[in-house]
């Protein structure tokens, strides 16, 4: 990397402001043309003479910016050209994920009827096995009330007092696998 001359390049400004001045005392001293109000006549050749001691007289540094400026706009068109194919490549492949993105959502949509149907079933077999569950729970307890009063007639019996039976209810029947369960022992 070059370093910075301070030092000639202050000297250079000097001289350019110096030049600049001159060119100002030209057209200021420089006589009018009559009726062409703002208008002044100058020595083409003076004019000439300085502006060509101004371009001789700029630093180089001058040129080295102009130059590292056309770079950074070849730079800037090149960054452009490539954020453009990126854009256009990431549009070409959202447009090829549309088709999976479609897929995906009617996979979940069939995937969640699965889990609500599933859930429905599940709710109704635990709906009816509290049913089935309390419709044993029923049998077993005729079934121990039936036990006991069997056991306080045969107690009867074996004390010698004959037992008197009511006739017993209609015995209650579970479902099961289509066959019909009774589930009441017969007291004998």
């Amino acid at each position: 990397m070059r370093r910075a001359r301070v030092g000639p390049m202050r000297e250079d400004m000097q001289y350019i402001s110096g030049v600049l001045d001159e060119l100002e005392a030209i057209v200021q001293d420089a006589s009018g043309v009559p009726i062409r109000k703002g208008r002044a006549v100058v020595d083409r050749s003076d004019l000439l003479v300085m502006l060509d001691e101004l371009r001789g007289s700029l630093p180089s540094e001058l040129a080295e910016a102009e130059e590292i400026r056309r770079e950074c706009g070849a730079i800037v068109a090149a960054a452009e050209e490539e954020a453009e194919r990126i854009i256009e490549n990431a549009h070409q492949r959202a447009e090829a994920m549309v088709p999976e993105a479609e897929l995906t959502r009617r996979s979940q949509r069939r995937a969640d009827e699965v889990i609500d149907r599933a859930e429905r079933y599940a709710e109704e077999v635990a709906g009816g096995s509290r049913v089935y569950q309390d419709r044993v729970m029923g049998q077993l307890e005729s079934w121990f009330q039936d036990s006991i009063v069997s056991v306080g007639e045969s107690r009867q019996e074996l004390s010698g007092v004959p037992a008197s039976r009511p006739a017993p209810p209609p015995a209650e029947t579970v479902d099961g696998e289509g066959e019909d369960r009774d589930w009441r022992v017969s007291s004998a």
